[in-house]
């Protein structure tokens, strides 16, 4: 994507959700905003649980593997 599409494409996005805060009341985007980064925290936790997972079970995999040179 060029420059100058993108430029716009992220103006357009900042006006469209200014626009949005002054029409609507508090309540109604903050609850939005709440729910979005409660699914962006939500989302992280099980990413980390799994990363965790997958790391417990490479190094039980790996344990009576010799080392590689």
């Amino acid at each position: 994507m060029d420059k100058e599409k993108n430029f716009q494409q992220r103006l357009w996005f900042v006006r469209y959700w200014a626009n949005y805060v002054k029409t609507h009341s508090n309540a109604d985007w903050s609850r939005q905003q709440r729910e979005m980064i409660d699914s962006v925290f939500m989302t992280a936790n099980q990413d980390a649980g799994l990363y965790l997972k997958v790391k417990s079970r490479a190094r039980l995999q790996n344990k009576g593997s010799k080392p590689q040179k």
